[in-house]
């Protein structure tokens, strides 16, 4: 038979490694990916390699699927099961491939108790990439990366086009209670990828251990807002307070104590990226700055005037 698709359940390769394996075989096949029910919820089952998770399906989506393989009495298709679940799905599947592939040698033998010309194949690791050169300017940026859209990305891309030196773009992406993951949460605009030759690296969630180390070897962060930057930015403090560059943009209601050039860099008042020196200084003073703007701190005064309200109240 020929395999004109591959065809998963999932099609997110940041939330299902069964779909991840499905892209980067359909890839390497020359074939679309496509979901196992379109639109039109039509199974494409024909010609196509079904590879899946029996158990990863719904109940219903498990029942349409038993109704399309009881009014198609021929279907040439191949099967490739990542996992078992002892459904009766998953029997009919079994019985009705034209060729039966599973992930393990184990599956295989548990499988072949029902057919005996099941193919045991094996699922291969992420590929090896080549190492990226050391780039001159490291830029860090926390947040989603689908928002990267914003002006002061596009003010960055520009002057990071205007520069000698070779930048590295580094997003470290976070998820809101009750979101989830998609594609386009990892997405940036071709226009930024294109301005940093494609160094931009996605690091996923990262820990405060992570985070805290990052901030001691990149160059800067990078953290633009709708309006301007605030106290309660803790991405920024957190970096100005490891001694960190910050680019950011600043208004009239940012902090005081965010002055462009001294404790910060106000991307709609620079003309190039600065210097690492200057980056070092500033970052120094950052640093400084922000020894009165911890936990520490904001405890005591918190403390201080709660006692101070029961000084009142006793009066």
């Amino acid at each position: 038979m020929r395999i004109n698709r591959v065809l998963s359940y999932h099609l997110n390769p940041f939330t299902c490694g069964v779909a991840r394996f499905n892209r980067a075989l359909s890839s390497e096949m020359g074939v679309p990916l496509v979901p196992v029910f379109n639109s039109l919820n039509e199974v494409l089952l024909e010609s196509s390699l079904l590879s899946i998770k029996v158990g990863e399906f719904s109940a219903s989506d498990q029942e349409a699927l038993r109704r399309f393989l009881k009014e198609v009495d021929q279907c040439c298709f191949a099967l490739l099961l990542h996992g078992l679940d002892g459904s009766q799905l998953e029997r009919e599947l079994i019985q009705r491939a034209h060729l039966l592939l599973t992930a393990t040698r184990e599956m295989a033998t548990e499988v072949s108790r029902f057919r005996k010309d099941v193919l045991a194949v094996f699922a291969p690791g992420a590929p090896v990439l080549p190492l990226r050169k050391q780039s001159d300017c490291t830029l860090l940026s926390f947040g989603m990366a689908h928002k990267l859209r914003a002006d002061g990305y596009h003010r960055l891309s520009a002057l990071v086009a205007e520069d000698e030196r070779s930048f590295e773009l580094q997003v470290s992406t976070a998820l809101h209670e009750g979101g989830s993951f998609d594609e386009t949460f990892f997405s940036l605009s071709n226009e930024i990828v294109d301005t940093f030759n494609g160094q931009v690296s996605f690091l996923g969630f990262l820990s405060d251990e992570e985070i805290s180390r990052r901030l001691r070897q990149v160059s800067a962060l990078v953290a633009f807002f709708p309006k301007g930057v605030r106290e309660n930015n803790t991405t920024v403090l957190s970096a100005m307070a490891h001694g960190c560059a910050v680019i950011t943009n600043i208004d009239s209601s940012s902090p005081t104590w965010m002055v462009h050039g001294d404790t910060v860099f106000d991307i709609d008042y620079l003309e190039s990226i600065p210097s690492r020196d200057e980056l070092a200084r500033v970052g120094k003073n950052a640093a400084e700055v922000t020894k009165t703007y911890s936990f520490q701190v904001l405890s005591s005064i918190i403390k201080s005037h709660a006692a101070q309200g029961d000084v009142r109240a006793e009066k």
